[in-house]
């Protein structure tokens, strides 16, 4: 019977845990999903464009905010973005310029390019921040209950009253047009949303019996609630996040159209499409379509993505 036992536990002790055989079994699903995988090729896309545009990811100067646009070496992006061509204002796309060139004879692809940057790092970094005091807030408020819920919930409840775009406006007009108050505007913005989400599953789950059983053995509430509940409530997160992700996006595009985005000369995706309106009826459709178009690839790509997420964690619930 001793040698049952030992041959038993040493078949467990090899089998690797469920969890990870879970994760890695959902992979693969995700890897054969026709949504998963053209969200990732539509993301990836700009992401690699963002990266390789110039030399800046081998250039030190670009590291510690010593470079000049003039300094870098055009890659993918074959032109810097602020470079003028004279006589070749507003032209179509041809094999020198891609995609057509602006009002004042830019490439439109180098501008692109260069304005995939910054919307993928403050589009990412706002929902982050939204998601660690909006997460914090709603963990909590779902934890302990009572008076803690009744003013958490409460006072997001107000803000939530409010329309984001007016959040947006109010917070860039008393602040100022800058990367960092579209980030601060986006996460303010954010954060009561996902404190709601967070707060429902923190309810669901605190009713578990291991969450009983983590009270019984004495653990401390902060670990109960990092350790216990938070990874299993992660799968509506992750879906969730990702879709605020594309949210975010479509608010900078919305935020530099308006004239309250990143300031200019900065290859603001939003603003492109902006300045490219004017020139539709002329007969050059080309800056606003194709920024319009950067934009919706990179939403729908997104959005994709979460469909997938959210497809397959539905299957393996």
């Amino acid at each position: 019977m001793a040698t049952i036992d030992q041959a038993t536990e040493e078949t467990i002790v090899a089998q690797p845990p469920v969890q990870k055989r879970r994760e890695a079994t959902l992979w693969s699903a995700l890897v054969r999903s026709p949504i998963f995988v053209v969200g990732m090729l539509l993301v990836s896309f700009w992401v690699v464009v963002a990266i390789f545009a110039d030399d800046c990811l081998i250039r030190p100067t670009c590291w510690t905010g010593e470079a000049r646009p003039q300094d870098s070496t055009p890659w993918l992006a074959r032109y810097s973005p602020y470079e003028q061509f004279r006589g070749q204002i507003r032209q179509p796309p041809s094999a020198e310029h891609w995609l057509g060139t602006d009002s004042r004879g830019r490439d439109i692809w180098a501008r692109l390019a260069h304005g995939a940057r910054p919307i993928l790092t403050l589009a990412p970094l706002s929902v982050l921040l939204a998601l660690i005091i909006g997460g914090s807030l709603g963990l909590m408020a779902g934890y302990y209950g009572g008076i803690v819920d009744e003013v958490v919930m409460r006072i997001l409840d107000g803000m939530i009253a409010f329309p984001q775009i007016l959040i947006y406006l109010v917070i860039i007009a008393a602040l100022g047009a800058s990367a960092v108050n579209v980030v601060l505007a986006i996460t303010i913005a954010g954060a009561p949303g996902i404190a709601r989400l967070v707060r429902s599953l923190a309810l669901d789950i605190k009713t578990r019996d291991y969450i009983a059983a983590a009270q019984t053995r004495g653990d401390p509430s902060w670990y109960i609630m990092l350790v216990e509940i938070l990874p299993n409530a992660r799968g509506p997160i992750i879906v969730d996040s990702m879709l605020r992700v594309g949210y975010a996006v479509f608010a900078i595009g919305t935020l530099g159209f308006l004239g309250l985005g990143l300031p200019p000369p900065s290859p603001d995706w939003g603003s492109i499409v902006q300045v490219g309106r004017t020139a539709i009826q002329a007969g050059h459709p080309w800056e606003a379509l194709f920024g319009s178009m950067a934009i919706a690839m990179l939403v729908v790509g997104l959005n994709l993505i979460a469909d997938g997420l959210s497809e397959e964690l539905q299957r393996y619930r």
